[in-house]
């Protein structure tokens, strides 16, 4: 089909190369031209850019995307994987079929900032991509396709951001398969207006409290090279990179936030009624702590 691809992110170009290698190439690439360059210059402008150039696509760098709509009129499809401005109405409804955005949350659940993170956070046993037509609300168009993504235990964001991007492919060729023989079908979302918004310093703050299972899930669900979780001890932040629940150990008494063991491997600190392993720390500069020259048993977390 002759479509457009609104691209950013390495979801996008992972995507955008599964399609073209099988057979659904798009007329035309448009990327923004200075958001996030700095950051994703190696791992998306740069491979995004040449592998246009090696592929004959042609390729478009905007400030804004709202300023090229006499040159997507000629378009009946256009597909979004990462885009991060805010379309227009008089630009998204150029396209006679519309512009299709892929979602990696269910929706109307988890509409907005971080889905992948916040399923996992919220203890999720699945995270669905969906695609679905964008309107004038946030991540609110009708949606014409899904698709479930188990969470295993073991998986943390990066995982299942590899996992939702060799799905991308897959269920857009679907979409536009169905779009091709007239049979894409679109059902509407539930009425809810709440989006959510990207992960605050709050959210992110271990509580040790909570049980384990909790603080397990918020420390895959953010881990490097997203913000990570974090906890405070002696007055400095410390981010937490990789855990495990453990039932080693079974004292209640304790008070939550206490570290019962230090390795040269690992701490356990007690979290909730349980306890957690943590297996990587740094510093607010990413720089990996010695555990034993930091930590002793019986020091308490905040």
């Amino acid at each position: 089909m002759n479509y457009f691809y609104l691209a950013h992110s390495v979801m996008s170009l992972d995507c955008l190369k599964d399609l073209v290698s099988k057979n659904y190439s798009p007329a035309l690439v448009i990327i923004h031209k200075s958001r996030d360059r700095k950051k994703l210059s190696e791992s998306f402008y740069s491979p995004m850019i040449e592998f246009c150039r090696s592929k004959n696509i042609e390729l478009i760098e905007t400030e804004d995307i709202n300023n090229l709509k006499k040159r997507i009129e000629n378009f009946k499809t256009g597909i979004c994987v990462g885009f991060m401005d805010i379309l227009n109405k008089d630009f998204f409804e150029i396209p006679e079929n519309g512009i299709l955005n892929l979602h990696s949350g269910k929706l109307p659940e988890y509409r907005g900032r971080a889905p992948i993170s916040r399923s996992i956070m919220n203890g999720e046993k699945y995270v669905t991509v969906s695609v679905h037509k964008i309107d004038e609300g946030v991540d609110s168009g009708d949606i014409c396709k899904e698709l479930k993504i188990e969470i295993a235990e073991e998986d943390d964001v990066n995982t299942i951001y590899k996992k939702c991007s060799e799905s991308a492919s897959v269920i857009l060729v679907d979409c536009l398969n169905e779009l091709k023989g007239g049979k894409l079908e679109f059902h509407k979302q539930e009425s809810d207006e709440r989006a959510n918004k990207i992960i605050n310093n709050e959210e992110r703050k271990i509580n040790w409290e909570n049980n384990a299972v909790i603080n397990y899930n918020k420390i895959r669900a953010l881990t490097a090279p997203y913000p990570c979780a974090y906890s405070i001890f002696k007055g400095s932040e410390y981010l937490f990179l990789k855990a495990k629940t453990s039932d080693e150990f079974n004292d209640e008494n304790l008070q939550s936030g206490t570290v019962v063991k230090v390795s040269d491997n690992e701490i356990v600190i007690k979290s909730g009624n349980g306890f957690l392993r943590i297996f990587k720390v740094t510093d607010e500069n990413l720089n990996e702590v010695n555990f034993k020259e930091l930590f002793n048993e019986g020091d308490i977390f905040e």
